[in-house]
């Protein structure tokens, strides 16, 4: 008789594994094309509207205030209908809002697309994260996870690509740098189509046959459940005790289940309020909040979004504003791809605490780059140092790469159990959104006001106090379940002085409402 425990290792990565990362990771893909495809079409489009900053920024900034909208809405829907019918959804938004701007003809048509897309791209970052978390296996989850980051990378450079092939494009054809979206997001549509539902989410709606049989797809062990294209279980035959009765174990004889760090946290009471929920992840709520914030406020996005206008503004004669732009989309992606092969290697301490030092001495770099620009609107560029730009904006983007992009959505989604998953990732997408609005609303503002030195000094100081936040309180994380997480969070410094201070004046109040106060005597 065959053992009964089948080795993990031996069943990941299987083919439909491979298959459903590569397909769900299309949403990564259109996540980074929609926001980077301004940075190329942008100053078309100021040309032939004749814009302003202001209503430049807006249009700019506008994807990130639909993202707003989609975060409130995308964990609801993520956990109400399941993450492979809200990937379906969201296509089909991305596909409305890439239609609407190839049509476009003036600017509001501009604004409505970008926010139809801005919705997409949160309630996709949502559903895809969950998705790719709950269908693969610790050992390899961070590198699966991290596949989402290595598509968004790889849509930032084929947006890029895109500017820069349409970089001479007559009056107006700048939407066609628009419209190769909604293509990506037909394939995404219908190769999901024979995808299987989440097993876990399925799980946690009690449909434990289909839950079984979606794993049973997923990992290439047949059970004694099998599931159809539109999740309808059919019941077969048994194929005897190798499986126990559908349900794969490891070598340790843990259900697979188990090991796939989704069924070994009790569901919480799901009566239980936000407010009781936020207390039990104190800590972890903190921790997503401030990756949520410092990500934005470090000033990546202002670099992507604004690249051409940043080369443009050095005054660099010696290289091509586009072909810079492509370096950062050709360097963000490489490196992402490289953190993706490695990050179990290197852990996510280490990827985070590295990247958000390249983050800070590029904005250095920047800084000194634009020292000489005197803060005026004309941007005269006296003293200006213009071979620092390019070294800097790539040191930005290569930090990002290895740190907030990779780790932002994968640290969020390893600190909380299943059921608060979505939602803690929802919250931390809608701060994220809120961040980045305000980010990329303001940057033309704050080059004219105080100085593109100036401004990219401050999103340097911003980035090196956020660097150690993390030093003191963001511990690995890499192979472990929650509560080993929170069991290394009580050993960092930062949350054993505020634990100690916290205990400290609860002791000092029951001590001042339990023992009275002595009388006074003169």
């Amino acid at each position: 008789m065959q053992s009964s425990h089948i080795s993990v290792q031996s069943l990941w990565p299987s083919w439909v594994v491979v298959r459903i990362t590569a397909i769900a990771s299309l949403g990564g893909v259109l996540f980074g094309y929609d926001s980077g495809c301004i940075s190329g079409a942008l100053p078309q489009i100021q040309e032939s509207l004749a814009l302003d900053s202001g209503r430049s920024e807006l249009i700019v900034s506008t994807l990130y205030f639909g993202a707003v909208f989609g975060a409130v809405v995308g964990s609801s829907i993520c956990d109400l209908f399941g993450r492979r019918t809200t990937i379906l959804l969201t296509d089909v938004v991305f596909i409305i809002g890439a239609v609407c701007l190839f049509l476009s003809t003036n600017y509001a048509d501009i604004i409505l697309g970008r926010f139809i897309v801005g919705i997409a791209v949160a309630i996709s970052g949502i559903a895809d994260v969950s998705y790719l978390h709950e269908i693969s296996p610790i050992e390899i989850r961070g590198a699966i996870v991290s596949v989402n980051e290595a598509s968004i990378s790889l849509g930032f450079l084929l947006a890029y690509v895109s500017g820069f092939i349409y970089r001479s494009a007559a009056d107006e054809e700048y939407r066609m740098i628009f419209g190769w979206a909604g293509a990506v997001a037909m394939i995404q549509f219908f190769g999901m189509i024979n995808l299987p539902e989440s097993p876990v989410w399925l799980d946690s709606q009690g449909r434990k046959q289909e839950s079984q049989a979606a794993q049973s797809m997923i990992s290439g062990i047949p059970s004694t459940a099998t599931i159809d294209p539109i999740g309808q279980p059919h019941i077969r035959d048994s194929i005897g005790s190798s499986c126990d009765q559908g349900r794969v174990k490891n070598s340790d004889g843990m259900e697979y289940h188990e090991a796939n760090d989704a069924f070994t946290q009790p569901f919480l009471n799901r009566r239980q309020s936000a407010t009781q929920l936020f207390k039990t992840y104190r800590r972890q709520m903190i921790i997503s909040l401030f990756l949520s914030t410092t990500q934005q406020f470090c000033g990546q996005a202002s670099v992507i979004n604004y690249a051409p206008y940043i080369f443009a503004l050095s005054h660099n004669e010696n290289r091509s504003v586009h072909l810079q732009t492509l370096s950062i989309g050709l360097v963000k992606f490489a490196v992402t791809v490289i953190v993706v092969l490695r990050i179990e290697k290197f852990g996510r301490r280490a990827l985070l605490l590295g990247g958000m030092f390249l983050i800070s001495i590029g904005q250095f770099f920047l800084a000194l780059a634009f020292s000489g620009l005197d803060g005026n609107s004309d941007f005269s560029i006296n003293g200006v140092i213009p071979h620092l730009a390019l070294p800097g904006a790539l040191l930005v983007v290569c930090g990002y790469s290895m740190s907030f992009g990779p780790l932002g959505w994968l640290l969020t989604s390893e600190l909380f159990p299943t059921e608060f998953r979505a939602r803690a990732l929802g919250m931390s997408t809608i701060v994220t959104y809120l961040c980045a609005s305000m980010v990329t609303n303001t940057f033309l503002t704050f080059l004219s006001e105080i100085g593109a030195s100036a401004t990219f000094a401050t999103y340097g100081i911003f980035n090196t106090l956020g660097m150690v936040f993390a030093f003191l309180a963001i511990p690995e994380t890499d192979g472990k379940r929650v509560e080993q997480i929170e069991v290394s969070m009580q050993e960092m410094w930062w949350w054993k002085v505020g634990d100690h201070h916290s205990q400290f004046e609860n002791d000092y109040r029951s001590m001042s409402t339990e023992t009275p106060r002595p009388e006074m005597t003169r």
